[in-house]
């Protein structure tokens, strides 16, 4: 009986870490290392304070990614330190809100993850004709504004179906850039 119960509490002791991770998105990393907001480079905080004013500003922290076509990988080829700084704002309207700067205070990229708000009509359209009209819209909104070389917009839209899901990705004008 004392073998049968150390077998079952090695088991768990095992797999409880696998279950207990929370499933991340691709396109959402999910490791930075949270900083204070003095250790944040003071360009990173003024252009912040100036880009999303009236945002309550509630986490800081360094940001070990690379932007590459339409997503964020571990940049594992950085030889200096890391200069991207991520701050998560609370929107005036309830929203959510990521931004990555570089140590210039250069905005990189925002994300903001717009609760319960209406899908763009072109985006719905478009949905509708495709080959997903059937399928639910599963979570908030999230417009995605890209600013390295050239700013480039989009939506991600997640859909479900029985137990199915996809991201799609989408211009402003409801045109589908990425299906994953």
């Amino acid at each position: 009986m004392k073998k049968s119960l150390f077998l079952i509490l090695g088991f768990l002791a095992l797999t409880f870490p696998i279950l207990a991770q929370e499933l991340v998105p691709e396109e959402m990393p999910n490791e930075i290392l949270t900083l204070k907001k003095g250790n944040i480079p003071a360009p990173v905080i003024k252009a912040a304070e100036q880009l999303f004013e009236g945002n309550s500003q509630i986490a800081w922290g360094v940001f070990p990614y690379e932007l590459k076509n339409y997503g964020w990988v571990v940049n594992s080829e950085y030889n200096e330190p890391i200069d991207h700084y991520e701050i998560q704002f609370k929107g005036k309207d309830g929203s959510d809100i990521f931004a990555v700067f570089e140590s210039t205070g250069e905005l990189i990229s925002s994300r903001i993850i717009h609760k319960n708000a209406p899908v763009p009509p072109a985006i719905m359209k478009s949905i509708e004709n495709s080959e997903y009209k059937d399928w639910e819209i599963a979570s908030d909104l999230i417009l995605i504004k890209n600013t390295q070389k050239k700013v480039v917009e989009h939506y991600a839209v997640k859909l479900t179906k029985v137990n199915m899901k996809k991201t799609l990705y989408f211009t402003t004008k409801g045109d589908v850039l990425i299906n994953k």
